[in-house]
């Protein structure tokens, strides 16, 4: 019985490898007990974190984003256009390893369908062979040029920007959550009935000082029971005389 319930571990757990991850999914194998008795095994799904795939789809997926706000649906012909292909191809030999060509041609096809075969096989080679160095997200910021108003503006994550560097985007990126959580907590604050503070200050005692209207200090004036003086007395601070 214990060596059935090991086999049936074993290819639980083998199934779980096998799982398709494409989806930004994997899954755990878990054992199902009621005390020390084993009842079976269960799959439990969680979001996959740390996969290279992931970390190339996403950078792909925002460079792809840079260029339809920049370009349309397609990259036009210019002199510096290929530096997507150039990017592209950087990012797609770390995933894909010797068969990173056929995706970099499949992809220039589908954004720059001007471009030759030849051209692209050429910055390729260039890009990957001559001169290869692993693209950062400053590195990747530079080399396509992303400002910090436009990675802001489209949500960029992965690809930093070539005219702020990461400690003070770091730092400003703290400064934004900051303000998001003062927000959120005014916010509650007012949901909960609070008064804000600028009304509370307008209407307090110590911006009104209705005691000058009496022509006596704030600790008599409290002694006295707080008394309210006329409204032509509180405009003109001018002194009045208590009843005896």
């Amino acid at each position: 019985m214990e060596r059935l319930g090991g086999d049936k571990a074993t290819h639980s757990r083998k199934r779980a490898a096998k799982a398709d991850h494409s989806d930004g999914f994997a899954r755990d194998v878990s054992a199902v007990k009621v005390g020390d008795c084993l009842l079976g095994y269960k799959a439990v799904q969680r979001r996959a974190r740390g996969g290279r795939w992931n970390h190339f789809r996403g950078r792909m997926r925002e460079i792809e984003k840079l260029i339809r706000h920049r370009h349309g649906d397609i990259v036009p012909e210019a002199d510096d256009a290929l530096i997507y292909v150039e990017v592209i191809a950087g990012l797609a030999l770390v995933e894909f390893g010797q068969e990173f060509v056929e995706v970099v041609l499949g992809w220039a096809a589908r954004w720059l369908p001007w471009a030759g075969k030849a051209d692209v096989e050429e910055i390729i080679y260039e890009r990957t062979k001559v001169r290869y160095s692993s693209l950062s997200a400053d590195a990747l910021g530079h080399a396509l040029h992303v400002s910090y108003a436009e990675r802001c503006a489209l949500d960029i994550r992965t690809i930093g920007a070539f005219d702020v560097p990461k400690a003070k985007r770091a730092k400003l990126q703290k400064q934004k959550r900051r303000q998001r959580d003062r927000s959120r907590k005014e916010q509650q604050r007012r949901a909960a009935g609070a008064c804000p503070r600028a009304d509370y200050l307008a209407n307090s005692f110590s911006q009104a000082r209705p005691w000058e209207a009496f022509g006596i200090s704030r600790r008599t004036w409290e002694r006295r029971g707080k008394p309210v003086p006329e409204a032509e007395a509180i405009s003109d601070c001018g002194s009045m005389p208590l009843a005896a």
